[in-house]
């Protein structure tokens, strides 16, 4: 019987604080939504962004291809990693087990 009462006067004081701060409440629930949405536009303008950005990387014609010494995989020279020679790599990964090789 004690917790009843004890868990109605939380209730009570939870309803008057509630009451007593609402315009304030109402405000932060708007700024949160306004937030969210913000949050959701910006995802949405990246990502096109980043696609129109990939659009034009494909578009160009002008950047020569390259080969991967280690794995043959072709890739732009201006993302090719090189090491003070003509052999380009792809990733660290493969210009590390190239080294190591060697």
């Amino acid at each position: 019987m004690k917790w009843l009462i004890l868990l109605l006067l939380i209730v009570f004081a939870f309803a008057l604080v509630a009451i007593r701060y609402r315009r304030q409440i109402q405000t932060g629930i708007y700024v949160w939504r306004m937030f969210r949405k913000m949050r959701q536009t910006g995802n949405t303008d990246k990502k096109s962004a980043g696609e129109r950005q990939i659009n034009e990387s494909v578009n160009s014609d002008n950047i020569p291809l390259v080969r991967c010494a280690k794995c043959g995989k072709w890739i732009p020279q201006t993302k090719a990693l090189n090491l003070r020679s003509k052999n380009f790599y792809c990733s660290y990964n493969c210009m590390e087990t190239a080294v190591k090789v060697a």
